[in-house]
């Protein structure tokens, strides 16, 4: 069978290809072919070396919203486009105002000039300037109310939905990062994962927020203007026209250069917050060793690479908006220039209120344009904060704890075998932790792995909570391969008591309970008598409702072990693992614990692998 799958030699291929084409000498064929291969080679490398671009797209932002925040965001698009169009009406309003102002005044010094004659100055129609004032008082009050409605509406809508969905993401992103396999924390940096959860989301939080609805109400605003212009004096408006595209174009520049920016900006201050938060994490430590200023010198030089980051960023925002600005202003010159020769030469076209509102529409409109690319900044920081966080809750799962795929057998005898096991780390693959190992444990029997430190104890009790997968080999339960297996099912019928205990931030008998929720106070207490924890538990002030503090910072290291193995005897396991269970504990508290282990029906019958430090 693999005799099908063997290729042709290379120089089987040259000289066959060499005797179709009719060439004499098949080594300079070989050589060509050779010369194209690596041609081939080096254009996909270069593909695959080819950064990849590290942002999200501007809908992908929004893959988290349902329906109700579709409809929200909706209606915000929708007041914006309205609430843009009202700065370009009241324009309107002031143009026609003003030609009133000028219309009443003209007539009022024609009424007084009783020496004009009447074929030069014809008669104008009398203007009731008060009546006409109160009527565009009425427009002012109006627009002002409707844009005063439709900005809250757009804000307001915008602001609920994108806080619907930060709190979804956040969710999403905590249970992914909660059921990853243990081979992907070892290669990931807890600090870094706490600042996605935070800073990241806000980012993402503020880039799909109201900046979003106030973006389309200057876009509004400006396409607004632009049309009035337009119906009021189409040659002004293309000449002040003539300068958007300018800014259009820097403000496409800066959104993209900025994206990119803030992508790098934020993997910087992630490394260096994983730095900061392992650093805290064990502080009594480097105090004992008097490693402040090693922290602060490791801290600094991970924060060189975001300063770094953050300059370039800094320099190309002001960069930008100063180029911006200077557009804007010289739009603002060209327009005053050519609406003031307009005027002088074509009067019967161009009165002062047509003027005014030709010169403020489109102006306006531009300078709403500037306004609007500021608010894409926001968008470009979320999307690229958002790549990281939604490529980590779209990762697969190797070993996902949440699957409800596998399967659950109805009884549990606790027949375990190791067979052929062959493992190392996937973040260490170079380097072989077990070697063929083969181990039998009968259910009721007590298993002890004795070896030196490294030697595999640890790296066994993984396994059986499937951790890991084995690289070659099998870890079997009843004679059922693991790998087939619930994960959830598997890990609550395990007990796990690990030779440095995890406690949790908060009172005694929440440590307990967390090895099963429906356990009662008297159950809590009779777990704690077992694990000789339940005397000195008494003597505290306020006895379980004790605070531990941060990982159990309050309690000595024996202290912390009892309280472990009560949380593990609270379960009641089928299968009980002791990870070098009693290393902190003296020997009379040993012995009361190992005896309290071998009590109890359930635990009789339940297998229990061990492991203690020890020669090879």
């Amino acid at each position: 069978m693999k005799d099908h799958f063997v290729n042709p030699t290379e120089k089987d291929l040259s000289d066959a290809e060499s005797a179709s084409k009719g060439y004499d000498n098949p080594s300079f064929q070989h050589d060509e072919d050779l010369e194209q291969s690596d041609q081939l080679k080096t254009k996909k490398k270069t593909k695959e070396n080819k950064p990849e671009k590290k942002v999200v797209g501007v809908f992908e932002l929004f893959r988290y919203a349902d329906w109700l925040d579709i409809l929200l965001m909706v209606v915000g698009l929708i007041a914006a486009a309205a609430n843009g169009t009202g700065l370009p009406l009241m324009i309107i309003v002031f143009g026609d105002m003003t030609n009133s102002f000028v219309l009443s005044g003209v007539n009022s010094n024609a009424s007084k000039d009783t020496s004009v004659n009447s074929s030069i100055c014809p008669s104008i129609p009398g203007i009731d300037i008060e009546a006409e004032m109160t009527k565009f008082a009425y427009y002012y009050v109006g627009i002002g109310f409707a844009v005063l409605i439709l900005s809250m509406i757009q804000v307001w809508t915008f602001l609920v939905a994108a806080t619907r969905q930060s709190a979804r993401i956040r969710q999403k992103f905590f249970f992914a990062v909660l059921h990853q396999e243990m081979a992907w924390f070892d290669s990931t940096q807890i600090g870094t994962l706490n600042t996605r959860l935070t800073d990241d989301i806000n980012t993402i939080h503020e880039g799909i927020g109201d900046k979003i609805c106030i973006f389309v109400q200057f876009f509004a605003t400006f396409l607004a203007g632009i049309i009035i212009g337009f119906i009021h004096g189409w040659k002004l408006t293309l000449v002040i026209l003539s300068v958007s595209p300018l800014l259009a174009a820097s403000a496409a520049v800066w959104s993209t250069l900025l994206a990119s920016l803030t992508a790098k900006e934020l993997s910087a201050y992630a490394k260096a917050g994983a730095v900061a938060e392992e650093i805290l994490t064990a502080i009594r430590t480097v105090v004992a060793f008097n490693g402040q200023q090693k922290a602060l010198a490791k801290y600094d030089a991970n924060l060189e690479l975001a300063r770094s980051v953050g300059v370039k960023k800094s320099i190309t925002t002001n960069v930008s908006l100063g180029v911006s600005q200077f557009l804007i202003f010289g739009s603002y010159a060209l327009a005053f220039w050519y609406g003031t020769k307009l005027t002088a030469e074509e009067k019967e076209n161009y009165d002062i209120g047509h003027v005014l509102i030709v010169f403020f529409s489109v102006l306006v409109g531009a300078f709403s344009l500037g306004q609007a690319a500021p608010n894409l900044e926001s968008v470009s920081n979320a999307r690229g904060a958002a790549y990281e966080v939604y490529r980590i809750i779209n990762k697969k799962r190797l070993i996902d704890s949440s699957s409800k795929e596998g399967y659950k057998p109805d009884k549990l005898i606790g027949e375990i075998e190791f067979r052929n096991i062959h493992f190392s780390y996937p973040s260490r693959p170079d380097v072989k932790i077990l070697k063929g190992l083969n181990l039998k444990v009968q259910t009721g029997k007590t298993i002890a792995l004795v070896g030196a430190s490294g030697c595999g104890k640890s790296t066994s009790v993984q396994l059986l909570q499937r951790f890991y997968d084995p690289d070659q080999g099998e870890v079997t339960l009843d004679g059922q391969d693991i790998r087939a297996l619930n994960v959830k099912w598997l890990r609550e019928n395990i007990g796990i008591v690990s030779q440095e205990p995890v406690l949790f931030a908060t009172t005694i008998a929440e440590n307990i309970r967390y090895g099963r929720e429906d356990i009662s106070d008297a159950e809590i207490e009779k777990a704690a008598k077992e694990a000789n924890a339940f005397d000195f538990i008494s003597r505290l002030p306020d006895k379980f409702n004790t605070m531990v503090g941060e990982r159990g910072a309050q309690l000595s290291g024996g202290q912390k072990q009892r309280i472990a193995i009560a949380r593990a005897l609270a379960r009641n396991p089928k299968i009980l693992l002791l990870d070098e269970a009693t290393s902190a504990l003296d020997t009379q508290s040993e012995s009361i614990v190992q005896a309290a282990l071998d009590k109890g029906k359930d635990m009789e019958t339940a297998p229990r692998l061990t492991s203690c430090e020890g020669s090879e």
